[in-house]
């Protein structure tokens, strides 16, 4: 399966599964295609993506920050 890195643009949305670099258990994640894949809190760009099932854009919410994950562009303002 391709897997995707923090940043990169999401090409379809879908539940997807998140793999830490080795703190945390799998998870997964809905999120929504144009969007940018998040950044881990703790392991920040180690984090990546595979897709498990694509969904149509009307059944998914967008992304909301959590405790793991937070929006791409917030870790990197944040570290640079």
């Amino acid at each position: 399966m391709t897997s995707f890195k923090p940043g990169q643009k999401v090409g379809r949305s879908g539940i997807y599964r998140v793999e830490h670099a080795s703190h945390r258990l799998m998870h997964e994640a809905t999120l929504l295609a144009e969007d940018l894949f998040p950044s881990c809190r703790r392991c920040g760009d180690q984090v990546r993506f595979e897709l498990i099932r694509a969904l149509r854009d009307q059944a998914v919410l967008p992304f909301r920050e959590g405790e793991i994950l937070v929006t791409y562009s917030k870790i990197k303002s944040i570290a640079g």
